[in-house]
């Protein structure tokens, strides 16, 4: 039986995965995982391989969904990103990250989205 958290996820998930692809984005991946490390979406824009992050919440109590893709987070989805380019022959391929962030709290949800997030990795 699936966890509230977890219907929450998949229902940010297949929302996040609709508005890309309405955006001309192609899906190649839902919920690419290796050990270690999960990516939510990959999609492809044009040229670029686009790694999305998606962050879905019913409050702001514990911040925006954005701010929760912290350094360690990063460190996660690089290393799987580098793992799937290398799998799938798209290492000279251009790539960025994106995170979609879905907010329940609001009636209707609230979608932003951030393109081309700039990582902080150490």
């Amino acid at each position: 039986m699936r966890t509230p958290e977890q219907r929450l996820g998949e229902l940010g998930e297949r929302l996040a995965a609709e508005y890309v692809q309405k955006k001309g984005m192609r899906i190649l991946e839902h919920n690419y995982r290796i050990r270690g490390g999960e990516i939510d979406l990959i999609a492809q824009d044009g040229d670029e391989v686009v790694f999305i992050e998606v962050k879905a919440r019913t409050s702001r109590e514990f911040g925006r969904g954005v701010e929760a893709v912290d350094a360690k987070k990063q460190r996660a989805l690089l290393r799987t990103a580098r793992l799937y380019l290398y799998r799938h022959g798209g290492w000279e391929q251009p790539a960025r990250f994106d995170v979609v962030e879905l907010d329940f709290s609001d009636k209707p949800a609230h979608l932003r989205y951030w393109k081309n997030v700039i990582f902080e990795i150490t």
